[in-house]
């Protein structure tokens, strides 16, 4: 929680799949009006973890929801925004870094498309893509008091978490891992937030070639194929990960501002994306401004990783491109991905609970409510 003359931020982050609306508006019912917080001031996304308990009713082919699991996530964030309210206020100062990963890669493969049902088409199939768009980029805040005394941290990065090889088992994925790393570097058991980048069509590097005989000879046919990690390939890649953020936080001072907060929100009809959507739902966008050169801006919605370049030619400053917020309605593709018949542009829509056609002037949607919310 920032406090600054005229404004109050909250950024709560949860290691769960999905958030929802609902969570973010119980939380403003019990605290918005005593601690100055409003839609635009409060920021609730998640990890996008695929290895925790659902919260998100509305996706029931995700993951059942317990709604007494879900109203405890509720109150835990609504417990831990009153304690932080009742703390009295230390002056603070946030140093920007960043760096550099190289631990992802796209899923979108373009290529012929063989099934049983249907006859052979050109798409797109989720396999790896060394050529394909990501973003690696690290960034990762540290808010400070006047002795330099790390207070908190934030970082982001667009990455799938899908990686966790143990399926029935509860984890944050590498978001837990990196913060471990992240505790021990600072000696502290300091809260460390992280947001889910624009990760839509990005997921974990694999490691090494598949030692399985049965994969490599589909493979020969389909080409390179993902499979899962075994623990020692997933300790690898998110130890090697959570070393590079810890590799960040002890480099260059890259930007130190003090905290000036402005907050926006816009929304925007689904139906003006997704022609057929069910009528009353919306999208959310929202920028969360820690001073004029250094912008959080999240959309409700899984967009794929160009979208943060495109998010960057608009708004000046270092800008964290953050997805996963309120009630996410599904993926949110570029115009050229439509037709493509791949997850990312129409696959995912029968598991979302979502139906209707991406509408072609999608992009021009998004880019008009990014406008009018950095303007």
């Amino acid at each position: 929680m920032l406090r600054a003359p005229g404004q109050t931020v909250a950024i709560v982050t949860a290691d769960v799949l999905f958030v929802t609306a609902e969570l973010k508006a119980a939380l403003l019912a019990a605290l918005g009006a005593r601690l100055g917080l409003d839609e635009a001031s409060l920021l609730v996304a998640a990890s996008h973890t695929h290895t925790a308990p659902a919260v998100d009713p509305s996706k029931p082919r995700l993951g059942v929801c317990d709604p007494d699991y879900a109203a405890l996530v509720g109150q835990r964030a609504a417990e831990l925004l009153g304690r932080l309210a009742a703390n009295d206020p230390v002056a603070c100062h946030v140093d920007y870094r960043t760096g550099a990963a190289d631990h992802a890669i796209n899923r979108r493969r373009p290529g012929w498309r063989v099934s049983l049902r249907q006859f052979p088409y050109r798409g797109v199939r989720r396999a790896p893509n060394p050529a394909g768009p990501r973003d690696e980029t690290l960034h990762l805040l540290t808010f400070s008091d006047s002795t330099d005394r790390p207070l908190a941290v934030l970082w982001s990065y667009a990455c799938d978490p899908v990686g966790f090889p143990a399926r029935t088992k509860v984890s944050a994925d590498f978001p837990g891992v990196v913060r471990r790393a992240l505790r021990d570097a600072h000696g502290a058991e300091l809260p460390v937030l992280f947001l889910q980048g624009f990760a839509g069509d990005v997921r974990p590097r694999e490691t090494g070639a598949t030692t399985r005989f049965a994969r490599r000879l589909v493979e020969l046919v389909v080409g390179p194929l993902f499979a899962p990690f075994s623990t020692a390939q997933y300790a690898a890649w998110a130890g090697g990960l959570a070393d590079r953020v810890v590799g960040v936080a002890k480099g260059a001072l890259r930007t130190r501002r003090p905290v000036a907060p402005v907050c926006r929100r816009e929304r925007t009809a689904l139906s003006a994306l997704v022609a057929g959507a069910t009528a009353g739902r919306d999208v959310t966008f929202q920028r969360v401004s820690l001073d004029p050169g250094l912008h959080l801006v999240a959309v409700s919605a899984a967009p794929v990783t160009v979208y943060g370049a495109a998010l960057r030619r608009l708004c000046p400053g270092a800008v964290l491109p953050v997805g996963y917020i309120d009630s996410v309605f599904g993926y949110l593709p570029t115009a050229t991905m439509l037709g493509e018949r791949g997850y990312e542009d129409s696959g995912f829509m029968r598991l979302f609970g979502l139906t209707g056609r991406f509408r072609p002037e999608l992009e021009q949607v998004v880019r008009g409510a990014w406008e009018r919310l950095i303007r």
